[in-house]
């Protein structure tokens, strides 16, 4: 990918954060929801959660990308509906047999706003295919939109890591609203000796990037 300065995405993203061009709603009012009640939430509405993505699609030129934790895909559809240099979308979650909801409600949602290649995977993390898929790439962009234990979340990184692209970018959320999450994001960036910046968003997002 394209080397981009942190300390310039952060003032860009800053700016975009300030101005709230964009409002959750308007953003995310063409993506499906588990039900309509959902519209009515805060997350759904605060213009510093879906809307971030937005502008971070706006600041980035990833080839590839790739989010574990897919879920319904907002935030992953978030970016893409800004951003127009993405080549292949890989959506990873790990099977969860309490789940209440539909996967196709996620896949439905990436296929609205992006047209590329697309792939998804449902099964566990020590899974020889999802290991293939993983490694099939280089990825410029990976996204960790989970809430976890420590040690798993700290998993997640150590797995994307070896495959993130010279100048890759690692967005970890919940940084702030989760302390497993916020741990293992710092653990991660001080053991690596990554340079890093945080943005005050509804849960708190961690960006991390290869080669700097």
């Amino acid at each position: 990918m394209e080397k981009i300065s942190l300390d310039i995405l952060k003032k860009e993203m800053d700016d975009f954060l300030i101005k709230q061009v964009m409002s959750g709603r308007s953003l995310l009012d063409r993506f499906s929801l588990i039900d309509e009640g959902s519209r009515k939430s805060p997350p759904y509405v605060d213009p510093r959660y879906a809307p971030f993505y937005y502008y971070l699609g706006k600041c980035l030129s990833p080839k590839n990308m790739v989010e574990i934790g897919f879920d319904l895909g907002l935030l992953s559809a978030s970016f893409l509906t800004s951003c127009r240099t993405v080549d292949s979308f890989f959506g990873f979650k790990e099977d969860n047999k309490l789940s209440f909801f539909s996967n196709r409600l996620g896949i439905k949602n990436i296929k609205k706003v992006y047209k590329g290649n697309r792939d998804f995977f449902y099964g566990q993390v020590f899974d020889n295919n999802l290991e293939k898929k993983i490694r099939s790439e280089k990825w410029d962009l990976v996204l960790i939109n989970e809430e976890k234990e420590y040690d798993k979340q700290l998993q997640y990184m150590e797995m994307m890591w070896p495959n993130i692209s010279e100048n890759g970018i690692m967005v970890v959320e919940y940084i702030k609203s989760h302390r497993p999450s916020k741990e293992a994001f710092k653990s991660f960036v001080e053991g690596k000796e990554l340079k890093s910046i945080t943005f005050d968003t509804r849960y708190g997002t961690g960006i991390a990037q290869n080669g700097i």
